[in-house]
């Protein structure tokens, strides 16, 4: 989703891939979070996670599909 929303390469967008260096400011990095939750019914929790690379962003929706007990295969 990364690399169509802000038109990357899937070079790019690796885990260690700095959200900044590739032109995603921390606003951008809150839309596209929400942009998750829409698309994966994710409820975003709790406190705010700092999200500075793209491994933390899958990070992040790891432990909330865990956490929520959602099937990432069955979403649209």
């Amino acid at each position: 989703m990364l690399v169509e929303e802000f038109g990357l390469t899937q070079e790019q967008v690796q885990p260690d891939s700095k959200l900044e260096e590739l032109g995603v400011d921390s606003l951008a990095t809150v839309e596209f979070m929400f942009m998750l939750e829409d698309k994966f019914d994710l409820k975003m929790t709790g406190e705010p996670v700092p999200l500075k690379t793209v491994g933390d962003i899958a990070r992040e929706v790891d432990t909330l599909v865990v956490q929520q007990g959602i099937s990432l295969d069955q979403a649209d």
